[in-house]
């Protein structure tokens, strides 16, 4: 069954609810929950439970070294046992209280256990 943007509109206000205390949030862009994660070389095609259950453990084993990253720097997300792969780049946003936000931007999704990172960070799970 393909995942809806209601499913993934869910998933952003589950992750980003965990984030809160950090400041942080990740936002899928419309190339990842349009254009490639619903895509016919995802084989299996990818579950939403699956991209819950990568984000939880990203969360709770790298989410310091993430929001240490800068603004521009651009990381992979792997999942070692799945082989989803997603890119991400890191916007900051300075609010008008003097407060920073993190934006993690989910640009693509994709299953490749051979999948090649240009990005010198990956953080895998």
């Amino acid at each position: 069954m393909p995942i809806t943007q209601a499913d993934i509109t869910a998933l952003e206000a589950r992750i980003n609810s965990q984030l809160s205390q950090y400041n942080a949030q990740f936002i899928m862009t419309v190339h990842f929950s349009v254009d490639r994660l619903n895509d016919a070389r995802n084989v299996p095609p990818i579950t939403i439970g699956e991209l819950d259950t990568i984000f939880t453990a990203l969360i709770s084993q790298h989410i310091t070294s993430i929001v240490a990253l800068n603004h521009g720097d651009t990381f992979n997300i792997r999942c070692s046992t799945s082989h989803i792969n997603m890119p991400c780049g890191v916007a900051k946003e300075s609010t008008n209280n003097g407060t920073i936000t993190h934006k993690n931007i989910v640009i693509t999704v994709m299953r490749k256990e051979t999948f090649f990172a240009k990005d010198s960070v990956e953080f895998i799970v």
